[in-house]
């Protein structure tokens, strides 16, 4: 190796540094520190002594009925990303990608939950569909559906449900971004080869929009899996993970072990299962596109 060569790969780890010294810092150190608590019971006070516990947090999250809630209603997450986020983006990109005038505004409109935040949002559908005067059921009562029940946010049954489809509102506007791109991506002389040969609208997106989208799909199937394991605030302003734990998910069950009973030891375990099945999610779906499109 010449001098110049070792030169050049001395100021590269020179300037690599600091970024990666940041970046321990701020994410390498406290996800190693999560790990090692998970293994003590602590009441989280600096002073407090640490109980080594080995490997009981850990199983005692299974045995734990408040985490299989939580891991159901994950799933329920995650499905509700293919049943309704992922149908109303793609037609939402496909209206915008579209001919027709207004795609500037219908594109702002569409996104603009995306720029108000979480808490917000979780704030406003609360006060939405308040019981007692809330605009929902004062609109329903004049319109002469009396006695209806808009307290879906307070039911043990529907909860959940109702916090998946305005989690949709929420998110339908950005991954209508990333079709919306992946779209613009496909050559319009295959479009123009297709009308010619006598292919019709539903063809034309079967066999030509659907397979060019093959990356925007592998975008919003990472994005949806793991946002669902690592949401929170959505949930914690609606519904607190209540009622009772009706739509506890990881989020709130782990605030409220550490800052509510403080049950850091516990909290921690949860953390480094929520820390694991994300980087598995992450890999195993990176793995499988990477087969798919070699196959391909």
């Amino acid at each position: 190796m010449g001098v110049s060569s070792k030169r050049r790969k001395i100021e590269s780890i020179a300037l690599s540094l600091p970024a990666f010294l940041l970046y321990s810092f701020i994410f390498m150190y406290p996800m190693v520190s999560v790990f090692r608590l998970s293994f003590y019971k602590w009441n989280g006070i600096p002073n407090s002594p640490l109980q080594y516990v080995g490997l009981k947090n850990y199983a005692a999250l299974f045995q734990d009925a408040k985490f299989i809630t939580a891991l159901t209603n994950v799933g329920i997450f995650i499905l509700s990303g293919f049943i309704l986020i992922l149908p109303v983006s793609l037609f939402l990109a496909t209206v915008i990608q579209s001919e027709g005038k207004g795609k500037r505004f219908l594109k702002t409109s569409y996104f603009m939950p995306q720029v108000i935040s979480r808490t917000a949002i979780a704030l406003m559908w609360y006060f939405l569909l308040y019981p007692e005067g809330g605009p929902v059921g004062t609109l329903l009562e004049a319109a002469g559906f009396k006695g209806v029940n808009v307290n879906l946010l307070g039911s043990k049954t529907y909860a959940i449900y109702a916090i998946t489809v305005i989690n949709a509102w929420t998110y339908a506007g950005f991954n209508m971004l990333i079709f919306s791109s992946g779209i613009a991506g496909i050559p319009g002389d295959i479009y123009e080869a297709a009308i010619m040969d006598g292919a019709t609208p539903w063809q034309k997106m079967r066999y030509i929009t659907f397979p060019m989208l093959k990356n925007s799909f592998q975008i919003f199937t990472l994005n949806c899996i793991i946002g669902s394991i690592t949401t929170f605030e959505m949930v914690y302003v609606t519904t607190g993970g209540g009622p009772g734990s009706a739509s506890e998910v990881f989020g709130t069950l782990l605030y409220k072990n550490a800052f509510t009973y403080n049950n850091y030891g516990y909290s921690n375990a949860m953390g480094s299962f929520l820390i694991v099945a994300s980087f598995l999610a992450s890999v195993l779906l990176t793995g499988l596109f990477a087969k798919s499109n070699k196959e391909d």
